[in-house]
């Protein structure tokens, strides 16, 4: 089948994501709570893409290719769409970037300079209260007050990560017992670092971790 990607014609498979196959045409298309081979559900709207032929907003993370699909990936208002999304993220990150946030490595960070969002656009609000941060192991850490619950440690993790509440009480937990069910791997998937590793691995300069490592090598 082709589809039409901000006016260009591409060539794509029956089952493929837009998302994925803008990225093989060289079409970027932001996103937080999806990584290509992981288990994921749309929630951050970062990905949100228009199809021409109706005016309908689409998560590209989650939408699947049509014959003849028109899609717009880039125009100034989507881009201002998903800098509302990203302002939205932003007043539920309790977060401050310093040490031991890696910022280079800050995945929601880096796609919010993208868009200039402005991190004091709403009031900053989190339905988790400043917690402890969990020590899993060795230099695994875990601030669920970082956390903006993308879902992909939970979707990724066997007996790892769990869901608690609903609605806007929900929050990423991890109980205890299934620390040992949780390494770097998840660090890597974390758009928000509240899944880090600290102090860096001896030799490692920031944004050149060994998380990097981890998700290349899963991919």
């Amino acid at each position: 089948m082709k589809i039409k990607i901000d006016g260009q014609e591409i060539e794509a498979e029956e089952g493929e994501r837009l998302i994925d196959i803008a990225a093989r045409a060289g079409i970027h298309i932001p996103s937080l709570c999806y990584a290509p081979g992981f288990k994921h559900q749309s929630s951050c709207m970062v990905c949100m893409v228009r199809n021409l032929g109706n005016h309908q907003i689409l998560t590209s993370c989650s939408t699947f290719a049509t014959d003849g699909m028109d899609i717009d990936a880039s125009s100034d208002d989507i881009k201002d769409l998903r800098k509302a999304s990203l302002e939205l993220l932003f007043s539920d990150h309790m977060a401050v970037c310093k040490e031991p946030c890696n910022v280079k490595e800050c995945k929601l960070r880096l796609v919010g300079i993208e868009h200039r969002a402005k991190w004091n656009r709403h009031t900053r609000y989190s339905g988790v209260k400043k917690v402890e941060i969990q020590h899993i192991r060795d230099n695994l850490y875990f601030d669920v007050s970082k956390c903006f619950r993308c879902g992909l440690c939970v979707y990724n993790s066997n007996n790892g990560f769990t869901f608690k509440n609903r609605g806007f009480g929900m929050e990423v937990v991890l109980p205890k017992e299934n620390y040992g069910n949780v390494d770097e791997s998840h660090a890597a998937l974390c758009p928000a670092q509240a899944i880090y590793v600290y102090p860096l691995p001896e030799g490692a300069k920031p944004g050149e971790s060994k998380v990097s490592e981890v998700l290349k090598a899963e991919n």
